[in-house]
């Protein structure tokens, strides 16, 4: 079993979306090629989700893709975390935890980005605490270095943003030796 046409014009226009900037026209003459060849690709309409709201800020219509792979495909892993994330991004908190929590029962999706998620869920309501806990729990679950250093900046900048958050200390006015003794 080999690459479909569909597979090859998607990693086309994956590998167009990886240029800085984006190479659009091939993005979108190959996204179309390979949904016209298979209208039902995943990682087509996965790409194409994300690329009508994040770049196009058409959510609704992103949502739309979204929902048909999992209709598709309920299996396919990819769709849950990039779902998520544009969930998130569109201000869809509750849609996302939903979500999420659901993608927790699809075996080979990789639990430590779900964790992840739910972890910047709970940033976006000012949660730290909780966020934090989540990343040690997507740290404990993850089998490569380059994630784990991911995880371990996210962790940084967490803490960076409770410090922001902490009430500043105010300084009590003690009275001075000097006027104590005056008023005796």
């Amino acid at each position: 079993m080999g690459l479909t046409i569909a597979d090859s014009y998607y990693l086309k226009a994956h590998a167009a979306t990886e240029i800085f900037g984006g190479d659009w026209e091939q993005i979108c003459e190959s996204l179309n090629y390979a949904l016209s060849y298979d209208e039902n690709h995943c990682p087509s309409l996965c790409l194409l989700g994300e690329i009508y709201v994040r770049n196009l800020f058409m959510p609704e219509k992103g949502f739309e893709c979204f929902d048909k792979v999992i209709a598709i495909n309920s299996d396919y892993d990819e769709v849950y975390t990039k779902y998520a994330l544009c969930l998130i991004w569109s201000n869809e908190v509750e849609r996302a935890k939903k979500l999420i929590k659901f993608a927790h029962s699809v075996k080979t999706i990789d639990s430590a980005q779900l964790y992840w998620l739910s972890s910047y869920v709970q940033e976006t309501k000012n949660n730290y605490k909780k966020c934090l806990k989540l990343l040690k729990k997507a740290k404990s679950v993850i089998y490569n270095d380059d994630y784990l250093s991911f995880m371990e900046s996210e962790e940084k900048r967490i803490k960076k943003k409770m410090k922001l958050e902490q009430p500043k200390s105010k300084k009590k006015n003690k009275p001075s030796s000097k006027k104590s003794t005056k008023n005796k």
